[in-house]
């Protein structure tokens, strides 16, 4: 039986053992992203037995939302930064959640990565003290490039400030979630895997206004477009000249749900194995 229908998944200590026992609740595998928009676009690669679901929804705060008593695996969107840190450790703490892949797009840092490239993380960094080691499948690191994800406090914006920040960290991305949510995990003995998708390269430029078009809950914010756009209509040329990349993000991003679903599917073993 896969280790991820049966719950024998090592935690965040390798030394660390799970007894296999009839009388232990099934454990799931989840996915977080960000923003429903990553969610989404993950889903349709994953195909019918992936579903994205809003966090407060998962945590019963609307209909349909009770993903503990429905069938496969939710895709759930908590919002971006830090806002849904707090909610997330409730979903973790029922101690049926056997594994989670915190993925969606980030921004590069590195100069050798270009939009639609996919980052497998096997370090990850906060701005000040703190790094988390991660131990990703063989499945993910044999076929994506490794390295290091940092996380900050606020967008990363401007190629002089993303330059900054590699030569600073050493990173490869850098978000502002994937810290936290690892540190949230950690803190539930549920294991992690962090997967990002570049949808800037370093040596772009994003608008710092586009952090209007999503709202604290990872949803987009049509009001928030509107009247970014009407203030500042400047913005069009830059956003637009960010579309090509997203479009390969979301593609990549796409690639990445299949090759997971296609995983868990067949009965992925934590060593690697399928079964």
């Amino acid at each position: 039986m896969s280790a991820l229908r049966s719950g024998n998944v090592p935690h965040t200590h390798p030394s660390e053992t799970v007894p296999e026992t009839s009388r232990r609740p099934l454990r799931r595998f989840l996915v977080v992203t960000a923003l429903r928009d990553e969610a989404v676009t993950f889903c349709r690669g994953a195909g019918p037995s992936f579903y994205p679901l809003s966090l407060d929804r998962a945590l019963g705060a609307g209909p349909g939302g009770n993903w503990r008593e429905r069938g496969g695996h939710p895709v759930i969107y908590s919002g971006p930064g830090s806002w849904g840190l707090d909610s997330l450790g409730t979903l973790f703490s029922g101690g049926d959640v056997g594994l989670v892949l915190f993925c969606g797009f980030a921004g590069g840092i590195s100069p050798s990565l270009v939009a639609g490239d996919i980052l497998v993380g096997t370090r990850v960094m906060k701005s000040g003290p703190g790094n988390y080691p991660v131990s990703p499948p063989d499945f993910l690191s044999f076929r994506y490039r490794t390295g290091t994800i940092l996380s900050v406090g606020h967008p990363v914006c401007t190629p002089a400030e993303k330059l900054r920040l590699k030569s600073e960290t050493g990173g490869d991305v850098v978000d502002m979630e994937s810290a936290g949510w690892l540190a949230c995990a950690s803190r539930h003995s549920v294991q992690g895997w962090v997967v990002r998708v570049v949808s800037d390269a370093a040596g772009e430029t994003l608008p710092r206004e586009m952090m209007d078009f999503v709202d604290s809950h990872g949803e987009i914010s049509l009001r928030g477009i509107v009247k970014t756009l009407l203030m500042r209509p400047a913005l069009i040329p830059a956003i637009l000249s960010l579309v090509r990349g997203m479009v390969r993000a979301h593609k990549s991003l796409r690639d990445l749900g299949r090759l997971v679903s296609q995983q868990v599917e067949s009965g992925y073993g934590p060593e690697g194995d399928s079964r």
